[in-house]
């Protein structure tokens, strides 16, 4: 695997901006989950809204399947479906194709590791596993659209004490240090500036994942938790009239709105345009 080098001053730099978040990264209670419900969380909350889309569905699968409780189990569930992308579907209530498979390959791995050493319990060796592996595994998986964000999050969920370098933590090391980082120079930067200051790195992601996700929670305010892209510049957004432009840009774009029923069984972008394109498939087929 590729050894990353980073500065010392840019730990510095890190540490020295933790610090004035340090009193509000509280320890984190033990994810008492069952490994199953893990695996799904992990999966279905990539670049999707958690507290909407995920949630709920979690919530549904728990109370459907008490029994799905190991990684071992949610296998054998999935393989009572003729494809993953129909499990999905029917136990989910989730359309997309690419995170069917991806379940599916992040469960066969798991699997792999759950049942390495027979004699502990499968939930022992996940712990060991994620205690133990190294981010950069994440590109030997092979596994699509399953990058280092994702696996780190998987990580964590079974008990490291580490960061996942997703939007919100890489936007929080670039505008420390004023310079574009990668996933695994910001992982690594986090985690040692935590370190020094004898901070719990989980605790310290957790703490920015909710700023950036969950501003209303964070601020007191009733806002809705929506995020705003790292190319907007949130100075020019402070003066806004809200709908001032609202007629002209849905005269000039294809912006569809659903129907509450249509919006439940398809809750995301990709969820729509994965359906489309199936239909499109069939609408050529026919000519």
């Amino acid at each position: 695997m590729k050894e990353i080098h980073i500065a010392e001053a840019d730990i510095t730099a890190v540490a020295k901006k933790l610090e004035q978040i340090a009193p509000f990264c509280r320890p984190i209670d033990p994810d008492l989950r069952s490994p199953a419900i893990k695996v799904i969380d992990c999966v279905l909350s990539l670049r999707t809204s958690y507290d909407r889309v995920v949630v709920p569905r979690l919530k549904n699968f728990r109370v459907k399947h008490p029994d799905t409780q190991q990684v071992t189990d949610l296998a054998n569930l999935m393989a009572s479906y003729p494809t993953p992308y129909k499990f999905i579907q029917q136990e989910l209530n989730y359309n997309s194709e690419r995170k069917a498979k991806m379940l599916q390959q992040v469960v066969k791995y798991l699997c792999q590791i759950a049942q390495k050493t027979p004699s502990i319990p499968e939930e022992e060796n996940l712990k060991e596993w994620a205690m133990q592996a190294n981010p950069q595994e994440c590109y030997t998986l092979n596994i699509k659209y399953f990058a280092m964000a994702g696996f780190q999050y998987l990580r964590i969920l079974f008990g490291a004490d580490t960061t996942k370098p997703d939007v919100h933590i890489i936007r929080f090391v670039y505008k420390t240090l004023n310079r574009n980082v990668s996933d695994i120079e910001s992982l690594l930067l986090l985690e040692a500036a935590s370190k020094r200051l004898g901070l719990s790195v989980r605790a310290v992601d957790s703490y920015i994942w909710k700023e950036g996700a969950r501003p209303a929670e964070m601020t007191n305010k009733t806002d809705l938790n929506d995020e705003l892209r790292t190319e907007y510049d949130e100075t020019l957004l402070k003066n806004g009239v809200r709908g001032k432009y609202a007629e002209q840009a849905a005269a000039g774009t294809n912006l569809v709105r659903l129907d509450p029923d249509v919006a439940a069984a398809f809750p995301t972008e990709e969820a729509v345009n994965e359906a489309l394109r199936s239909i499109l498939k069939e609408r050529n087929k026919e000519k």
